[in-house]
This record gives C-alpha cells, structure tokens and sequence, in this order.
C-alpha cells in the first residue's frame, strides 16, 4: 500500500486520472470507449492499491506499443464460437482490457440465463487486475472468476527457465453487510510489477521471491527481473513452491489450451516482442441456482467475521479476509486521492505533453 505521507507520491483525483488516462490512449489512436475501459481498469488498481498494475504501466505496455506499431489500437474483436453458457473472443492484437470486459459481460449475461457460464480470450495482450473482471459478477448476485496466462517470468520448481507467467486468479465472492471477499493473486510469489516497483524505489526484494539467471535466490531487482520469478511458496518445495507450480500451469491451461491460443514454450518471454500472445478465462454462477442469495449473502457474512474476530496472534491487532484491504484502499482514496508514484507523475506529465494534452489531475 502507498505511504501518501511521503514526497514519494502524488495524490490524484479519481476522475481527472481516469479522464487523462482517456485522453491519452485516444491520442495514439484508441476508440474513447476502448480507452475508458483501459482507464477505468488501471486507475481501478491504483485505488486499491496495487501500483504493479496501475497507471505505472500506461506508457510502457500499451501507448509505446501502440505507437511502434506491436499492438492494435482499432483492433476487430470477434467472437469466433458461442453456445449457450460459453464464449470464446479472438481479440486481434488488441488490448485486453475491454475485449474481456465484452468476454465477461457475455458470460454473465449467460449465468443470469443458464446458472452458469465460461468464457475465454485469445490472440489478446496484458488486461490488468485479474479482480477487476471477477468483481463484475457481485452486482448481480453472481460468483464471479477470471484469469489470465502472461509472457513467461517465473520458472517451474526445481528448474531455472522462465516457463510461466505470473498467471493470476481472482475470486469474486458476494456478501451483504460485509466487503466482498476478493480473492485476486498472482501464482509466482509477486506479480513481476512488483519487481519494477522495488526498483523504482531503489528497494531490495525480499527472499524468497526471485532467482538470478543461474538459478540462485536474488534480492536484487535487476537480477530477478534478467532472471526468473519463482512460483507461489518459493524455492523448492518445502514451502508449498510445487503448489504455486501447478496452479500456474492450471491458468496457462485453462487460458492458453482452451481458448486455442498461445501457452507454454508458445508464449514469449519477457524481453521478446509481445503481439497477441496472451489468452484470458472468465466464469461466473449464479448463487441462487444453490440457494437462496440473500439467505446466503447473510451467511457470508457470518464466515467473514469468524475469521476478522478470530484471536490474533502476538504482535498483531487485526484479522483481514482476501480483498478487504483493497476496499479499504479505494474508499480512502476515492475520498483523499489516488496515490501516484512521484516517477510515474513526472512519466504521465512527460506523455502528456508530448501529446498536447493538459496535465491537470489534481
């Protein structure tokens, strides 16, 4: 979470951000209705939090890719095969982002109809938070769910090679009183955002996370990101590494072999050029085909607070559950300002200008 109390970072206002962030998509030739849901998707991570995968990366994975020609502004999202709870979507080199917002809006106007639906995205680039897509479902009394496999980053357990991407799950699940339960994490031990963030601050890594290119565990971020992230628990597999492992190789099945796009040795590894690699899964059921949604809404409630009111351990004073600190994130940030890294202010300045657009974010 951003330390605002520093010099370290900007505060912007939600609106203006995401109105900038438009702006500037529509420049290098993006349709205002693609650009809003990008804007929408980045400044949504910003508000809760997770700078790795905010308005940090406007520039270097979506404008410069745009403007070098690697990655289509009008792309021709189509779907190529339908039935009546699945989907599939080939997304034409475009952005990922409103190609799954289309991939999950289908999906859970299908689960309103059927119980249940499944939907999938090839031939597509990064979409953002994985919870952003899950979190559709809530409004609707739905169970919402999503993920997406990456270029390669992370290296199998026992092995050095980066095989795998950070290939997130996200879990979207309703309450009624209570803040969602959001469940949105990466299968590497971070997202490789992470990785950038760290260096951005000049930060070590903590252990644990990364390996250099031969194979041995690194703090260094430069090293880690030449190297390989590891899988969800770590080195080997004392800690639950294999874990970690097989859940990412799930994402890359469920997104890439399904969907007939890219996965495995198929997808590119970091420093290769990246068009249309990268596939995307979505699902969503409606409670009610189980039981009441209400009745279980209530329950849902109890569950959550079992766990917050349960005894702390030493040294501690609070008990979250998955996607109540991101919550918390967006309702502070809403009302104060979105956090923005100083270096990433001056880039989206920089941008700015370069393409005549007036800063003003504030």
């Amino acid at each position: 979470m951003a330390d605002v109390a520093t010099t370290e970072y900007q505060l912007a206002r939600e609106a203006k951000l995401t109105a900038l962030v438009t702006s500037i998509l529509e420049k290098v030739g993006v349709a205002h209705a693609d650009a809003r849901v990008v804007a929408d998707v980045l400044v949504a991570a910003d508000l809760r939090g997770i700078e790795s995968h905010g308005v940090a990366r406007l520039e270097s994975y979506y404008v410069s890719r745009i403007r070098g020609g690697k990655l289509k502004a009008k792309p021709n999202y189509e779907v190529v095969r339908e039935t009546e709870t699945t989907v599939l979507f080939d997304a034409d080199n475009g952005l990922g982002h409103p190609v799954s917002k289309l991939a999950m809006s289908k999906v859970i106007e299908k689960a309103q109809k059927y119980g249940s639906a499944y939907g999938a995205v090839r031939n597509s680039n990064h979409y953002g938070i994985a919870g952003y897509y899950a979190m559709m479902a809530l409004e609707h009394d739905l169970v919402g769910m999503s993920s997406t496999n990456t270029v390669r980053y992370g290296a199998p357990t026992f092995g050095k090679d980066t095989m795998l991407g950070t290939n997130p799950f996200a879990y979207a699940i309703p309450a009624k009183n209570e803040p969602a339960f959001v469940l949105d994490f990466a299968t590497t031990t971070v997202p490789k955002g992470k990785l950038e963030v760290y260096k951005r601050k000049g930060k070590p890594l903590l252990d644990g996370w990364a390996i250099d290119e031969t194979g041995h565990a690194t703090t260094d971020p430069d090293a880690a990101l030449r190297g390989a992230l590891l899988p969800l628990g770590g080195l080997g597999t004392e800690h639950g590494g294999h874990k970690g492992y097989g859940l990412g190789m799930l994402a890359d099945i469920f997104c890439g072999v399904v969907s007939g796009g890219k996965f495995g040795l198929g997808l590119p590894v970091v420093t290769d050029v990246m068009e249309g690699a990268i596939s995307h899964w979505f699902s969503a059921f409606r409670i009610d085909a189980f039981r009441d949604a209400d009745e279980f809404k209530a329950d849902m409630d109890k569950e959550l607070r079992a766990f917050k009111d349960s005894a702390r351990a030493p040294g501690h004073d609070r008990i979250y559950v998955a996607g109540e600190i991101e919550h918390e994130n967006t309702l502070r940030h809403r009302a104060g300002g979105v956090p923005v890294h100083s270096k990433v202010w001056d880039g989206l300045q920089k941008l700015a200008g370069e393409l005549g657009i007036p800063f003003d974010v504030t």
